[in-house]
């Protein structure tokens, strides 16, 4: 099968971003940095540019720059154990050397802890090596469900933040510049939903492996136009695969979900082993952890800290559970691999008893592979494979 067209067209997307970034930059509009769970919609109100050092990080690991960056920040006191994505990108602020030709310097800082409580130390630590302000969006960790309690905390911050935001750039952040905004995040979510149910089909005319590339542009430009044309016309080209019975991987003999981030250092060898081995990646944890539906242009802040206070990474392994089942049943997959980050630990803690449970929950087996997001050097490919193979021959047998 040929490649997805729409890759060519995620490039030329990612690059414009870069651009606009720049040429924001060169006529004095505000810039900010921002984590991938932060509120991008208030900074859009406001007239300012995000960017991702989440999605930089990514980039530099799949270009192979992570291990070169990372020993940047290592010889500058940080220690290896820490966030690979941390390292790479403050190796990239002191060198100034990334794929993207250059890093547009932020006029501030905004960072959510919903995905780690790393992002706030990182993002701090950035805006003093800039010498700009820093916001933080502080949402309380559940267990359980989130709370109307949780929700008013994070809806209190949030008008909060947009002031602090319009001070700074000095614009006014109103409910209807935030209400407009919102609409577009939601429609470009539902889409972004949609585009990735269509590997609920058999064959899967898409895998998560897909879904890690594509889901840039929902985490660096949702609330935009441009980030809705492209996910309309990424799921009219899958609609069309998934009509003709195409396959991402032909011949899929099982199929399986991922959860945690991408294994960047070798995203494509483990994408050609699972073609190989003719199991399809149908589903994974990460890439919808923005699919959320929550989202109200008619209260936009309550609906706003609904969102990002409901955001995966900030609850406990109960809700992975729950989760991982409802994944298994909705993309009729025979089993499901956790991928042990040695740099995401807030990813990473409480796997076994999460494989436990889900397997109680589904009936179905689960593997552990131990790997890292960015890192090359604490991820050995054979390793990942020789766990792989036996796990995929279990759960090929009952198909």
């Amino acid at each position: 099968m040929k490649p997805l067209e729409s890759n060519v067209r995620l490039v030329k997307t990612i690059r414009n971003q870069v651009l606009f970034t720049r040429f924001a930059k060169a006529i004095h509009k505000p810039v900010a940095w921002i984590t991938s769970g932060g509120p991008v919609e208030v900074l859009l109100a406001a007239g300012v540019v995000p960017f991702y050092p989440e999605n930089h990080a990514a980039i530099c690991s799949a270009r192979g720059m992570a291990e070169d960056l990372s020993g940047v920040a290592e010889q500058d006191r940080y220690s290896r154990d820490l966030c690979s994505y941390f390292r790479v990108d403050y190796g990239a602020a002191l060198t100034g050397k990334t794929p993207l030709g250059k890093m547009v310097r932020p006029d501030l800082i905004v960072a959510s802890n919903n995905i780690c409580g790393t992002v706030q130390n990182w993002f701090k630590i950035t805006a003093e090596h800039f010498g700009v302000p820093f916001l933080l969006l502080d949402t309380p960790f559940s267990d359980g469900e989130t709370t109307d309690g949780d929700v008013t905390y994070v809806r209190d911050q949030l008008v909060q933040l947009a002031k602090d935001v319009g001070k700074i750039v000095g614009t006014n952040v109103t409910e209807k510049k935030l209400s407009e905004v919102l609409l577009r995040s939601k429609e470009a979510l539902l889409l972004w939903r949609d585009v990735r149910m269509t590997a609920a089909s058999r064959p899967a005319p898409f895998t998560s492996f897909d879904a890690f590339v594509h889901m840039a542009p929902i985490v660096s430009m949702r609330g935009t136009r441009r980030v809705i044309r492209y996910y309309q016309k990424l799921l009219a080209e899958l609609k069309q695969r998934q009509a003709a019975g195409e396959a991402a991987v032909p011949g899929e003999r099982a199929r399986v979900v991922w959860d945690n981030i991408a294994i960047w250092p070798v995203h494509r060898q483990l994408k050609k082993f699972f073609k190989q081995q003719k199991i399809a990646l149908v589903a994974d944890t990460y890439t919808g952890a923005w699919s959320t539906e929550h989202l109200d242009a008619s209260d936009p802040t309550w609906s706003m800290a609904r969102s990002y206070t409901d955001i995966i990474l900030n609850h406990g392994a109960e809700h992975r559970v729950k989760l991982l089942t409802k994944m298994l049943g909705e993309y009729d997959a025979q089993g499901f691999i956790l991928h042990s980050n040695r740099s995401c630990k807030r990813y990473s803690l409480g796997q076994y008893v999460v494989r436990k449970g889900v397997t109680a929950a589904a009936g179905k087996p689960g593997v552990i592979v131990e790997g890292d997001m960015a890192d090359p050097r604490s991820v050995n490919f054979e390793s990942i494979t020789s766990r792989l193979v036996p796990f995929f021959e279990m759960i090929s047998e009952g198909t």
